[in-house]
């Protein structure tokens, strides 16, 4: 077995490192297939070849000290990068298998890939799905997923970026965040016909689930695609974090909601709501999927990448709520 320093071996590292992201050490036993009392025995052993506590333990949780997270943050990409390189050799051979790990913005998920996601694990079964909906993505973060799907192409120099393209005809459509009321509402508060006159109505606002920040309202200054965009101050009428009880919210009359259009085309045209400045909405940036560099030498994200670029599909306007 290969050793380190004073006999520290790869597998205490690994088992270190399975604690830290599952949690806790009986997590850390389920996804190793050990027992319990193992990792526990592996991790106090860690600890005293290296001299230092590495977690601090309370009856409910253990927290990594200091030291704990510079071992974990200078080993665990080295692991990682280890267990890639060992797949990719094994790839060779193989038909895709393995865990593919996805971090998904919570709209992208709902409206344009939760059925391929589907469709791919049925046409891979043995690939199995790890997703997470996050709607914040730093570089660490990143580099803990094979691939994460975006608005817009911004991302780490390491990072690759691909097109995604939610349309029957493979080329990108152009969403726009909209404007919109019921029509009730516009009967009792009136029309706004400026951004101006925004300023005397309120807004059913949305909170990002995972940034907690309430999410900007911005419109082109002048009825120009071209124009400057500015961000827009409104009162709030209240606060939400979930975007089909934003829609709910705005149908009831409290105040003016923002959403992406295609989802509320239906409702534009039966009347049931009513765009509002229309020609100062913002383009809405296009989704880009983004791995890290080295990942494209896995099998099993060549396939997914393969499996998304041949797909033929539209939005999924009728798997959101917006009814």
């Amino acid at each position: 077995m290969r050793e380190f320093v004073n006999g520290v071996t790869y597998n205490q590292l690994i088992t270190f490192k399975a604690i830290v992201e599952a949690g806790n050490i009986s997590k850390a036993s389920k996804h190793l297939g050990i027992s319990s009392a193992s990792v526990s025995s592996s991790l106090k052993t860690l600890e005293q070849q290296l001299g230092q506590t590495l977690f601090t333990r309370t009856t409910r949780a253990i927290k990594l000290t200091d030291i704990g997270n510079q071992l974990y943050c200078s080993t665990h990409f080295a692991i990682d990068e280890l267990a890639k390189s060992v797949e990719v050799v094994y790839d060779l051979n193989n038909s895709p298998c393995g865990t593919l790990s996805l971090n998904i913005a919570t709209t992208i998920y709902h409206w344009f890939v939760k059925d391929l996601l589907v469709n791919f694990q049925r046409t891979y079964p043995a690939i199995q799905l790890d997703i997470t909906l996050s709607d914040t993505l730093d570089q660490h973060v990143e580099q803990q997923f094979d691939i994460g799907f975006r608005y817009g192409e911004r991302v780490e120099e390491s990072m690759i970026t691909k097109p995604f393209h939610p349309s029957k005809q493979g080329n990108s459509h152009i969403f726009k965040a909209a404007l919109f009321a019921s029509q009730r509402y516009i009967e009792l508060q009136g029309l706004p016909t400026s951004i101006s006159q925004l300023s005397s109505h309120a807004m059913v606002k949305l909170r990002m689930p995972t940034s907690k920040k309430l999410a900007p309202l911005r419109l082109h200054k002048q009825p120009t695609n071209s124009s400057e965009i500015v961000n827009i101050d409104t009162n709030t009428a209240m606060v939400v974090n979930d975007m089909t009880a934003l829609v709910d919210m705005v149908r009831q009359d409290f105040g003016i909601g923002m959403m992406i259009d295609f989802v509320l085309d239906e409702q534009f045209e039966n009347g049931s709501l009513v765009p509002i400045l229309r020609d100062h909405w913002c383009n809405i940036p296009n989704i880009y999927m983004h791995y890290a560099k080295e990942s494209k030498q896995s099998q099993k994200v060549r396939c997914f990448l393969e499996f998304i670029e041949q797909q033929s599909f539209q939005p999924f306007k009728n798997n959101h709520q917006v009814e």
